[in-house]
C-alpha cells in the first residue's frame, strides 16, 4: 500500500515537471529563408539554413535573437524572420542613438595641461649692436 502510494505521488511529481517544459517551447514559422548561427549575433559562425516556411520550435529568445530546434538544426535565428507564434510578441528593432560630433572635436582641457589656458608671458627686448639707437638723419654717421 505504501509503495503503490509512493509510486502514483512520483508519477504525479514527474508529469508536473515534464508540463512547464512542454510549456516553454512554442512553433513559429520562418518568413524569410534565414541563417541559423551558433550563438545570438552575427558574430557567431554559421551552422545551416531554415528555408522561409519552416516550423521551429521556440526555445527562448535574448534580445532579438531565438533559439529554435527546426528541420534537424538547433541553433539561433534573428527574431525578424520569425512569425505564427505563440508567447511572445513580434519582435520590435529599436534604432540605435547616433551621436555626429564635428570632427575636431575636443572637451575644454582634453589632454591638456592647465597651464596652457595661461595668457604668455612678454619676451624680453632683443639686444641691438651698438649705435643702433643714434637717431640721426638718414645717410648721416653717428658719432661715436
Amino acid at each position: 500500500m505504501i509503495f503503490r502510494r509512493l509510486g502514483i505521488t512520483a508519477a504525479i511529481l514527474a508529469g508536473m515537471m515534464a508540463l512547464p517544459a512542454a510549456a516553454l517551447a512554442a512553433d513559429a514559422y520562418t518568413t524569410g529563408n534565414v541563417n541559423v548561427r551558433s550563438g545570438p549575433g552575427t558574430g557567431y559562425a554559421k551552422i545551416g539554413m531554415l528555408y522561409e516556411g519552416t516550423r521551429v520550435d521556440l526555445r527562448g529568445c535574448e534580445g532579438n535573437w531565438c533559439n529554435v530546434y527546426g528541420s534537424r538544426l538547433r541553433g539561433w535565428v534573428s527574431a525578424n524572420y520569425l512569425s505564427d507564434y505563440v508567447g511572445r510578441p513580434p519582435a520590435v528593432v529599436v534604432a540605435p542613438t547616433i551621436v555626429v560630433r564635428p570632427p575636431h572635436y575636443r572637451p575644454p582641457h582634453w589632454n591638456r595641461p592647465p597651464h596652457w589656458n595661461r595668457p604668455p608671458k612678454p619676451r624680453p627686448p632683443r639686444p641691438r649692436p651698438p649705435g643702433a639707437n643714434c637717431k640721426i638723419a638718414p645717410g648721416f654717421p653717428c658719432p661715436r
